[in-house]
């Protein structure tokens, strides 16, 4: 049989490492453009629910449902998209998912009632799956193993960059405005990055004209069936590691603004500020961890995140129990990125114990655990508050029970031994 010859960059010319380098930083900036998109598009509806509420008469169930549904269809694309990511170029990913999701956002527009609401975002989060699966299949043809945690760090930061500017931005422009204007304006943006991804992309340093080049962790993908990916217990860990960082992200999104105004008695405009602390210091939070996981081991990172998750959960608890001043309540906001600290580190471990043709796979099913919980998050904690007359106290008790058990779980997972050293995929040595 015929062996590909392969270069790598140590064999490449100054010249070839230099294009590569500007293609990786054009590149990331594409991709972290992509994820501020699906996320925005994602937390629109968080950011301004008291004002839909409003507008479509919602109770807190109904408006916690609307959020959190948006994941039950993000989930099944998980599942759709993972196995089509192992023939389907990153650039034709994430076209489909932003011009699908772009479309869904025009509509969202025009919705007039409940249902039309809900089967919007189910629409929008089946194609908001593919942009996040393909941002993943670019990141890994673009980068090597030993940079991908500071750059799913930067990644993630982006992700959480949009949920800030959701509240930053999206709250006086909906006061000003409208709460459809609002919505416009994010259909419009994610239909702009769609035309961008098809005119510049390119999959890898190959498609440079750089013949045969490879990172040192891919494999023949007819050699690659979907099952090696559940045989490895990491795609479990990764699993519920994400589930403890978007079942805080989800739940903090949702409902610690409406829990300030309702039990601090904070004004309703001061939520923007809330809400934009709360999404920078997520941002600092992911970059710093990022960096720390391409030094510390992942395992560790994901376990102390979970355990963080955790404090954060009791810390807003604290909040609706306790009269505050703004001062600690903004605080408070500012501390929350904690629960995010070793986001990077769950898709990094996943590329490190899967190899290049499997770990786009592997991430999407993981992200089916983190999905799950984005969903259960907003809903749970409405239909909590809805069925004891308003109160906050106990939505948040589960959302630190649910953070506990998950701590448990990984504490268990996430150890590292010798039998789990190879990379699930790779050729035997």
């Amino acid at each position: 049989m015929m062996t590909m010859l392969t270069t790598t960059w140590t064999s490449i010319s100054e010249n070839d490492r230099r294009r590569i380098a500007r293609w990786q930083k054009a590149m990331l900036a594409l991709a972290i453009l992509c994820e501020i998109f699906l996320a925005a598009d994602w937390y629109a509806f968080a950011a301004v629910l008291p004002f839909v509420s409003e507008s479509l008469k919602l109770n807190p169930a109904e408006a916690g449902l609307a959020q959190g549904i948006f994941a039950l269809t993000y989930g099944i694309g998980m599942v759709v998209w993972s196995p089509v990511s192992r023939s389907m170029t990153a650039r034709n990913m994430l076209l489909i998912g932003l011009a699908g999701t772009g479309i869904g956002m025009v509509l969202q527009v025009f919705v007039q009632s409940y249902t039309q609401l809900v089967m919007l975002r189910l629409v929008i989060g089946f194609f908001d799956a593919g942009i996040f699966i393909g941002n993943m299949k670019l990141i890994f043809g673009w980068f090597p193993q030993s940079r991908r945690g500071s750059v799913v760090g930067i990644i993630l930061a982006a992700y959480s960059l949009a949920i800030t500017m959701d509240f930053a931005l999206g709250i006086p422009l909906t006061i000003a405005t409208g709460w459809r204007t609002f919505f416009a304006v994010l259909a419009i943006g994610t239909l702009l990055v769609a035309a961008v991804d098809a005119l510049v992309v390119r999959n890898n340093p190959r498609e440079l004209g750089i013949d045969g080049f490879t990172w040192g962790n891919e494999t023949p993908q007819e050699h690659l069936p979907l099952g090696e990916i559940f045989r490895s217990k990491w795609i479990a860990v990764g699993g519920f590691g994400i589930v403890a960082c978007t079942f805080a992200i989800a739940g903090t999104a949702t409902w610690v603004v409406p829990a300030f105004i309702t039990v601090q008695h904070m004004p309703p405009e001061a939520g923007a500020v809330i809400g934009t602390v709360m999404g920078l210091s997520q941002v600092l939070f992911l970059v710093i961890g990022g960096y720390m996981s391409d030094r510390l081991g992942k395992p560790f990172m994901i376990k102390l995140t979970a355990c963080l998750a955790f404090l954060t959960a009791l810390m807003f608890l604290w909040s609706v129990v306790t009269p505050m001043s703004f001062s600690m309540l903004v605080l408070f906001a500012a501390l929350s990125g904690i629960a995010l600290l070793g986001g990077g580190a769950i898709f990094a471990l996943l590329s490190e114990k899967y190899s290049d043709a499997l770990a786009p796979a592997a991430i999407g099913y993981a992200e089916v655990f983190g999905i799950f919980s984005a969903f259960v998050a907003p809903w749970m904690m409405g239909a909590i508050i809805n069925a004891s007359a308003g109160s906050f106290t106990g939505a948040f008790i589960a959302f630190a029970v649910v953070e506990l058990i998950i701590v448990g779980l990984l504490m268990i997972l996430a150890r590292e031994d010798v039998s789990q050293g190879a990379v699930v995929g790779s050729p035997a040595e």
